[in-house]
């Protein structure tokens, strides 16, 4: 949403072999619903809608999201790309722009809809686990005497 795509995900989730190859799209809700891959906008709306309360809906691609910008749905006939998460919105958030309350909203929405839903790709890969040492990209300082976390970045020199 806004700054933060979910373009890599995507392409991850797209790979062949790969377990997650299907769109999420939180309901209006909150509940995510997978769909998978060649499922277009309109079957995915269509089994939503059966879900939400009365009144008109629309799917939205929340990569498309910006605050202050205009909402736009996905076409009818457009397929849902696997990795993706989509919204269920109400029509009359179509074509204006999204306020800032709304946009934080839609983000505990998207948090809470996607907790446990783990068998997708990683957006951050993690830092591997044990060892007892310091992740990759950090370092514990050599300065003597802190007990607590101590660590500064390891940086390099650029080369101009």
């Amino acid at each position: 949403m806004g700054a933060c795509n979910s373009c890599e995900a995507a392409a991850v989730a797209a790979a062949p072999g790969c377990t997650a190859a299907e769109a999420r799209v939180v309901l209006a809700d909150g509940a995510l619903r997978r769909f998978p891959r060649g499922t277009r906008a309109s079957q995915a709306l269509k089994a939503a809608a059966a879900t939400a309360a009365t009144g008109a809906w629309f799917l939205c691609c929340a990569d498309g999201l910006e605050l202050g910008g205009a909402v736009a749905a996905v076409g009818a006939e457009e397929e849902l790309l696997p990795g993706q998460l989509y919204f269920v919105l109400p029509a009359a958030m179509r074509r204006r722009p999204l306020h800032a309350e709304e946009m934080a909203a839609l983000a505990v929405r998207a948090s809470a809809a996607l907790v446990g839903d783990h068998d997708g790709p990683l957006v951050f890969p993690e830092v591997a686990v044990g060892g007892g040492g310091a992740g990759k990209g950090c370092r514990r300082s050599r300065r003597g005497g802190s007990r607590g976390r101590d660590f500064v970045p390891d940086l390099g020199a650029i080369a101009e």
